[in-house]
């Protein structure tokens, strides 16, 4: 009777003991189960390994979102996001540690709240759930070494737990995630020696609305144009693939991205004089350097190919372009393209950046949905007289304007023309052909 009775005792404390051993790891495994090479982890014998559970290696059902993809910057804190997903788990937990090639430790662990917390041992830190969660998402700090150390892993055991009392039909995951160290980052750089140049005329001005190249090298890592997806409801962007331009301090719209080149849009501002301009990518900042900035900067539309006998020919063409594709100039001027000399009485298209507001105004960076007439007065002269003309913003483009010139009377031959906006002319020297 007396046995029983001790008997009973006994298991009466080994039946208290089992729900006690059962939910010990709640509150997180002890350190060495995160699966690295050397440990285990929480699939074994007296943990959650059953007849009934499942190991599961190199699991896709753990995941690690880095800010910047799976790369490191040495010594700069990264915080990161581990989830959990198995559709048959209602409580999730893990446990992580972060090892060099040699194993050793990489860097350091620091919960984000008091989801994790960090256990030691054998000069290893072990990052670990204090309590099961339901949506199997824990994020915490991780500061890499203070140098680089070639590819760093990170290895996760995680447990996707029905939540039944027991170890048995619990899930184990087990991963083990590769980072690379960044390639040592250089600084955007904008070269000296005409830094930033207008468009259409390639002079070193610019102003508000206007069309700009910049000069460089890093100035980027990829080489694209803007997308049709990379604009927010008709508003251009002010980066593309983490690509900025400030100047004096105002983020400028970019349409075009390369390491030597990369051309903008300025913002609206009203400051006149020297300004600063600076580029921005992931890298860091350029030199800044100083650039002339003018209430308007016009230019008409030229290019290097249209010259020749020591003459550079305004880019021009017909209202019927699209049908002709005809440009306005002497025969055989380019090869490959169509060009005939424009007629007295005939309508010529000019195109033009920097020529200032518009009346309605049109913020820089919108694209304008109609054409809308500049605001300043404006003349055109060809061979030195005066010739009509009507000018506008076009519709659909951003700082682009269109001229409707009427060839006046002057003789056959070349003849200059000339555009001044609110009595600035262009500075340009450019003909056009005449023949009757």
């Amino acid at each position: 009777m007396q046995r029983r009775r001790v008997f009973a005792a006994k298991l009466v404390v080994v039946v208290a003991l089992v729900p006690l051993l059962i939910w010990a790891y709640r509150s997180g495994p002890p350190a060495g189960v995160s699966g690295a090479p050397g440990e285990r982890s929480c699939w074994a014998a007296g943990c959650h390994q059953s007849p009934t559970g499942a190991l599961i290696e190199n699991s896709n059902a753990i995941d690690i979102t880095f800010p910047a993809g799976p790369r490191y910057r040495p010594g700069v804190e990264q915080r990161l996001r581990l989830t959990i997903s198995d559709a048959q788990g209602r409580g999730f937990g893990f446990q992580l540690s972060v090892r060099d090639e040699q194993n050793r430790q990489a860097g350091t662990l620091a919960p984000v709240d008091a989801r994790t917390q960090v256990l030691s041992a054998g000069g290893i830190s072990y990052l670990g759930h204090t309590n099961p969660v339901g949506d199997g998402i824990f994020e915490f700090h991780w500061t890499p070494p203070a140098t680089a150390a070639g590819p760093i892993s990170f290895y996760v055991a995680a447990n996707a737990a029905n939540m039944n009392g027991s170890a048995s039909g619990d899930r184990i995951h087990l991963r083990r995630i590769t980072v690379e160290p960044e390639a040592q980052s250089v600084l955007p750089q904008i070269r000296s020696s005409q830094p930033v140049l207008q468009a259409f005329d390639n002079s070193e001005r610019m102003s508000s609305g206007t069309w700009i190249q910049i000069f460089g090298a890093n100035l980027s890592r990829e080489t694209r144009e803007w997308r049709s997806g990379d604009f927010r409801q008709g508003r251009a962007p002010t980066a593309l693939d983490g690509v900025r331009v400030n100047i004096n301090g105002k983020p400028a719209f970019i349409s075009y991205i390369s390491p030597t080149q990369v051309n903008a849009l300025a913002p609206d501002d009203d400051a006149v004089g020297p300004v600063s301009l600076e580029v921005v990518n992931a890298d860091g900042t350029s030199n800044a350097v100083v650039v002339q900035k003018s209430r308007i900067s016009p230019a008409m539309l030229s290019d290097a190919r249209f010259a020749s006998g020591g003459r550079s020919y305004a880019v021009a063409i017909y209202p019927d372009f699209n049908e002709t594709r005809t440009y306005v100039g002497p025969e055989n001027l380019l090869a490959g393209a169509r060009f005939r000399p424009a007629r007295p009485g005939e309508t010529i298209i000019v195109y033009a950046v920097g020529c200032g507001p518009t009346n309605p105004a049109s913020p820089a960076g919108e694209i304008p949905a109609v054409s809308l007439p500049l605001a300043l007065p404006f003349e055109f002269r060809i061979g030195g007289v005066a010739a009509p003309a009507q000018g506008a913003l076009v519709a659909g483009f951003l700082g682009l304007y269109q001229f409707n010139v009427t060839v006046p009377e002057v003789a056959d031959g070349d003849a200059r023309i000339e555009l001044s906006v609110d009595g600035q002319p262009t500075g340009q020297t450019l003909y056009i052909a005449v023949r009757r």
